[in-house]
């Protein structure tokens, strides 16, 4: 899977490590666009292995993200980060939170929706 597409591919490497390189690639690129759409800025960007989450936002606003993200579509991908990037200013997830995320993201329980189709696990 890669942007959400089944794709043939060839890797010198594992998948993982694959997923890895290509996740490190994207996603500051998206974090960025998004942080400056939403007026919010991580301290730092961070990538790990993860079976239950696809990204999170520690007390110090740094963002993790899970390094299989970029095998879901792009508009998952960014609903992610959106989401992320909103617990800067929220670290709940109460209306105010969501609001937020709306105020950005009006389509994002279709987003939602959609993640429920994937796992934070590697697939092959």
């Amino acid at each position: 899977m890669l942007f959400g597409e089944k794709k043939s591919l060839h890797v010198k490497n594992s998948l993982a490590e694959f997923y890895k390189n290509e996740t490190k690639k994207f996603i500051p690129n998206l974090v960025n666009k998004w942080s400056k759409i939403m007026d919010e800025k991580p301290n730092n960007i961070k990538f790990r292995k993860s079976k239950r989450r696809w990204g999170s936002c520690s007390i110090n606003n740094e963002l993790s993200f899970n390094t299989s993200i970029i095998q879901l579509p792009i508009k998952c991908i960014e609903y992610i980060i959106v989401h992320e990037l909103s617990h800067i200013k929220y670290k709940h997830h109460q209306k105010k939170f969501w609001l937020h995320v709306e105020k950005f993201m009006p389509n994002y329980k279709e987003y939602e929706t959609i993640l429920k189709n994937y796992s934070p696990e590697i697939t092959t």
